[in-house]
């Protein structure tokens, strides 16, 4: 208890001191960003400067090219303030997105994007043996790691902070669509949580992959009842920059959708901070962004260039204290990340790279398909050898 307060405590600092540190831009427009469709929106983003300067941009975009100012956002992660404006329903996009390319005020400016999660579910019944963390070999792993102080942002929708496997494991919970949710979880983001780090001490339910590592909810994304998560490049923007100015140590995506500008720049400001990110393949025969950014650790079934984890039918936390069956390149990514809190907690400083060869290395194969071992991955990482027999 004492260590999630003083975690929070750090929290609000950080935030404190980079609103501090920006005192005079102008203060954020927190429009939900579930209500800016993607058709007849775009996102620019110019220097960071004082609300005057800022405001006075704003109005001259604005009237210069006949849109409205819907939102905007400091991304200090990346040192520059970011305006999500709205075009009319007759505009030729392209041409004007053309038009402010060529604008010395403006530095970039591209269309909003729609992600999707990669998960589906099914009820749980009966409460079977939980075989995901078998196949992974994590039971093992865990006599020598479980995660103890690596940080994990988790960016997807509500968490059920609730939950018995939950409580108590999740640190904090920030919402980057509306603020609506008063902490009700949904159904994607409450899975993924349980699988990377739901509780092994209260004698009941599910254990996660790195049960002592410290959770955070990012809310980027929002579900409605047996739909997948959604998500935009507004809401994911905040989210990640709101995770790279605290330092975490794992970011876990799972979830995708098509090529982003703004997020790769600030996914690769992740990877410079010395985050490790891990996102979900999905579902194609191509990586999915931001599975595909280069220095992410994608995570799915057999492909070539992902890591297999565990995806078909693994057992995890739903809202209001259920469990749900999950598939999907989701929830190899949450799997995958799980292994990553271990071995950050085993050897601390470990590069992203590093990670990413690891675990290429701990892919063996298991009733004929590839399949991480995470307890191999841990073996890699600590100077003393030993016993990965469970």
């Amino acid at each position: 208890m004492i260590r999630a307060v003083a975690f929070l405590l750090c929290l609000a600092l950080a935030s404190a001191l980079s609103t501090g540190a920006k005192a005079q831009t102008p203060p954020p427009r927190p429009v939900p960003a579930n209500t800016l469709p993607a058709r007849t929106h775009l996102i620019l983003t110019v220097p960071l400067a004082n609300a005057q300067t800022l405001a006075a941009t704003a109005a001259a975009i604005t009237n210069d090219f006949g849109v409205t100012l819907s939102a905007e956002w400091p991304l200090q992660s990346i040192s520059v303030h970011c305006f999500v404006v709205e075009v009319g329903r007759q505009t030729d996009i392209d041409a004007l997105v053309q038009r402010m390319r060529a604008d010395a005020r403006i530095r970039t400016v591209q269309r909003m994007q729609d992600f999707n999660t990669f998960a589906s579910s099914k009820s749980a019944r009966h409460f079977p043996v939980q075989q995901a963390l078998v196949q992974l070999n994590a039971v093992a792993a865990q006599r020598i790691s479980k995660g103890a102080n690596v940080k994990v942002a988790i960016v997807d929708s509500a968490i059920d902070g609730t939950h018995p496997d939950l409580s108590g494991r999740v640190e904090a919970l920030r919402d980057f669509v509306d603020d609506d949710r008063q902490g009700k979880g949904e159904a994607h983001g409450t899975a993924i949580a349980g699988i990377i780090g739901a509780d092994a001490t209260n004698a009941t339910g599910m254990v996660g992959v790195a049960p002592d590592a410290e959770l955070v909810g990012l809310r980027a994304c929002w579900q409605a009842k047996g739909k997948a998560g959604h998500c935009n490049s507004f809401s994911l923007a905040r989210a990640l920059n709101f995770a790279i100015l605290n330092h975490f140590d794992v970011i876990n995506m799972s979830l995708g959708g098509p090529p982003d500008l703004l997020l790769g720049e600030l996914i690769h400001a992740a990877i410079d901070s010395g985050a490790v990110v891990v996102a979900a393949w999905g579902e194609g025969d191509k990586a999915a962004f931001p599975a595909s950014v280069p220095g992410v650790i994608a995570a799915g079934r057999s492909a070539d260039t992902a890591i297999p984890a565990p995806s078909v039918d693994v057992l995890s936390t739903a809202p209001h204290n259920h469990y749900n069956y999950v598939s999907g390149s989701s929830v190899a990514a949450a799997h995958v990340s799980g292994v990553v809190a271990l071995l950050l907690a085993a050897h601390p400083g470990l590069h992203a790279n590093d990670v990413a060869k690891t675990l290429h290395a701990a892919v063996e194969a298991r009733h004929g398909k590839p399949m991480l071992d995470a307890c191999q991955a841990l073996d890699a990482v600590v100077d003393k050898p030993f016993s990965c027999t469970q």
